[in-house]
């Protein structure tokens, strides 16, 4: 090279074969007598007796739990509706009660000749649109709470809104 040092290569120092090896793990902390890092053959068996158990447990309580279900006759029902079904007469009445003409039957009710809708509950009682909050025993209790409940205003020959 033209006006420069001539750059000469460097010997190596050798280093210590104790450098090369790598260096050792720490010691681990010594393990206790009764825990130990891979399973024992007692406790596979107590998880799989536990598992096993859960399992026979949930399906035996959701078949006690069908049961009942399953035996019961698809042809009868729970509770049958009152009427002229059962061989009992359908309610008749035509009365004046408060000021009010009430004709009717258990499947349609009238106050002074106008409709007065009610529904029939699962459980065999009565509410009304005028007082849907309170349930009675028969047609002509409901409305006569209608009537009640009225006061001096009549019933609107509307039907009721949808929602």
């Amino acid at each position: 090279m033209a006006g420069g040092t001539k750059l000469e290569p460097r010997p190596v120092a050798a280093r210590p074969a104790e450098s090369l090896a790598p260096a050792p793990p720490p010691p681990s902390p010594p393990l206790s007598p009764t825990r130990s890092t891979q399973p024992t053959r007692s406790s596979r068996t107590r998880r799989f007796f536990l598992r096993a158990a859960f399992a026979f447990g949930a399906i035996g309580g959701t078949a006690a739990a069908l049961t009942p279900i399953f035996r019961a006759d698809p042809r009868k029902s729970a509770a049958p509706a009152p009427g002229p079904v059962d061989g009992m007469p359908d309610e008749r009445f035509d009365e004046m009660y408060g000021g009010r003409r009430i004709q009717g039957t258990a499947s349609g009710v009238r106050i002074d000749g106008r409709p007065l809708h009610l529904m029939r509950r699962a459980d065999g009682t009565y509410v009304s649109v005028v007082n849907h909050f309170e349930s009675f025993p028969t047609a002509l209790a409901t409305a006569r709470a209608a009537v009640d409940d009225l006061g001096g205003t009549q019933l609107s020959l509307a039907g009721p809104a949808l929602h």
